[in-house]
């Protein structure tokens, strides 16, 4: 397909709001595709070159693209200052400085290969050789292609829906809708949108066996369900396994001493003479390659895991050297940066508490129920002071449940979750299997919500001079995939954290609403920014809204934490809400 086709596939996939419409064009885009770029395609219409846990960047902001378009048009420099001033999007102004130039012939494959040239430049020199590899595509495309290109680059291409549409659309091309959950399912242990298309244009629903797990490649996390208290969680789950709450940050690791692995020169400045050639990597949640930053799990799984390829689920969580208690996560989470690690890794030490074990010695182990799987995991792990199998107990009383809550609560941790010890690993769902018994702060609802900023208000009086004094906040509708508004907040921060989360926000800031968002023009804030700040907010109690768009409004809400480990898709969901509104009245 030429380029310029597939333009005009996300021009329309933009000009609409509504979520069957955007399953219709995709499902049409993925019948026009050859099998052979399908996958292409699918990463630059979702916004990226490839999938999220090996995903490349550009490292090219705005300015820096202010500066290709100059070199691409010296002429019309006045011109390209207006244009920005009062069209905020370089894409636009690409297309208005490009509109009589009706020239570009190239397909989907050679526009992708172009760009992750132009992706994988580094080094000296490199940013020169970006301006030139990035002004000789945009001068080859003809305007349409050119605008999606640069929103491509700058990671500002926002069609407003997600992988799941895409999988909708997938069942759609099948003429089945009921086939939804299993292309999901592959996906969910595979999540990579680009592959899982290109394997059902080519073989339909066979395709699906060619979707293995594989070591390296992240699986997404299971996810616990929320309920009312421990009563009726021993009532969906009679004899329950009860694992501590950390407070921590989700580490999946994934080793294979058969794969080579190349350490990059951050990695290489912080292991041992004994760094490992094979593949070690760690993963967030949100299939974010963090290996770089835990050196210590590192170096623990070479020593402390008896496998030769493994994919193991835990937390990662600092702890205090002197006296051996668990570090709040805001004090974890800042062993969540680029450089500076062996630093970090000194004045937050790490324990790996490791609650499953997901793959052994070449086969997947999630179709095992629990107990299988905590018997092999309990084989496979030596004892060592980084790696932890972490602790249960197992029972059908509820005063024994309670009793170990309270364990909980004296360590310090956030509560309980409840497991099913006869229920399989289930990648990527939220269901009843995982319960979580949070502790609460008694001021606060029985448990915080994630949400994330949709946009922010200028300051009035002293916080003026910080151009922020509040800032609205919304939850995750997954029927709909959009996000909907449940807070105003203007409460729960420093100065220095008002400062931060300005520089955040301009960095997100975008003219127009998002066309994810739905909000009430009551709650229109000064500035709109891309949805990926995630915080987490504290409240006395949910209430009924019939102004927020979630239905549901906080009282008294302040921010609790950033949490930098969760992208906007994992938050608190609608569904979520409701139940906990339900619970609260109980």
């Amino acid at each position: 397909m030429k380029f310029n086709t597939f333009a005009k596939y996300l021009q329309r996939l933009e000009g609409t709001t509504k979520r069957l419409e955007m399953t219709d064009i995709l499902t049409e885009l993925i019948s026009d595709l050859d099998p052979k770029e399908t996958d292409k395609a699918m990463y630059l219409a979702s916004g990226y070159l490839r999938p999220l846990f090996n995903s490349v960047k550009f490292n090219i902001a705005d300015k820096l693209m202010l500066k290709i378009l100059e070199n691409i048009f010296p002429e019309k420099r006045q011109k390209l200052d207006s244009l920005y001033a009062s069209a905020g999007d370089l894409g636009d102004v690409v297309y208005e400085l490009k509109k009589s130039r009706a020239n570009g012939n190239m397909s989907i494959s050679e526009v992708y290969d172009k760009l992750t040239d132009i992706a994988i430049v580094e080094g000296g020199g490199s940013q020169d050789t970006k301006i030139q590899k990035t002004s000789s595509l945009l001068k080859d495309l003809d305007a349409l292609s050119a605008k999606y290109a640069t929103r491509i680059i700058l990671g500002t291409i926002r069609l407003g829906y997600t992988e799941l549409t895409i999988i909708a659309a997938l069942a759609n091309l099948l003429k089945d809708k009921k086939l939804k959950g299993d292309i999901e399912a592959a996906y969910n242990i595979r999540p990579d949108i680009g592959l899982v298309t290109q394997k059902i244009k080519e073989k339909g629903m066979r395709g699906l066996s060619d979707i293995k797990m594989e070591v390296g490649v992240p699986i997404l996390s299971q996810k616990a369900q929320r309920v009312s208290g421990m009563e009726e969680a021993m009532e969906r789950i009679p004899n329950v396994w009860a694992e501590f709450k950390f407070d921590g940050t989700r580490v999946q690791l994934h080793m294979d001493k058969k794969k080579k692995h190349k350490l990059d020169d951050r990695q290489k400045e912080l292991f041992s003479t004994k760094k490992p050639d094979y593949l070690i990597k760690t993963f967030t949640r949100n299939l974010e390659e963090t290996t770089h930053q835990y050196p210590e799990i590192v170096e623990a799984a070479k020593e402390q895991i008896d496998a030769e390829s493994i994919i193991l689920d835990g937390e990662g969580v600092g702890y205090n050297r002197e006296t051996g208690s668990f570090l709040p996560f805001q004090e974890t989470i800042q062993r969540k940066r680029k450089y500076n690690i062996a630093e970090a890794a000194k004045d937050v030490p790490l324990k790996y508490f490791i609650f499953d074990i997901l793959y052994l010695n070449g086969k997947s182990l999630i179709d095992k129920n629990l107990r299988e799987r905590r018997e092999i995991l309990n084989k496979v792990i030596k004892k060592g002071n980084i790696m932890v199998v972490d602790d249960f107990i197992e029972t059908d009383e509820f005063e024994k449940l309670e009793k170990y809550f309270e364990v909980a609560r004296e360590k310090g941790l956030e509560g309980l979750i409840a497991k099913n010890p006869t229920d399989s690993y289930q990648a990527g769902a939220r269901s009843y299997s995982w319960i979580k018994l949070k502790i609460a702060d008694d001021k606060l609802l029985d448990d915080s919500i994630d949400c994330v900023i949709l946009g922010y208000y200028h300051g009035k009086g002293h916080r003026s001079q910080f151009g922020i004094g509040g800032f609205l906040v919304g939850i995750y509708d997954e029927k709909s995939e959009e996000f909907k508004t449940i807070s105003k907040i203007g409460t729960g921060l420093t100065e220095n954290q008002w400062i931060k989360l300005k520089e955040a926000a301009d960095k997100l800031k975008v003219k127009e609403k998002p066309k994810n968002l739905v909000s009430d023009k009551l709650f229109k804030p000064d500035v709109y920014v891309e949805p990926k700040i995630v915080v987490e907010i504290g409240a006395d109690e949910i209430s009924k809204s019939p102004s927020h768009t979630a239905g549901y409004a906080l009282r008294f809400p302040r921010l609790l934490n950033f949490r930098k480990d969760r992208s906007p898709t994992q938050i608190t969901t609608l569904s979520e809400i409701q139940k906990m509104y339900k619970n609260q009245k109980k």
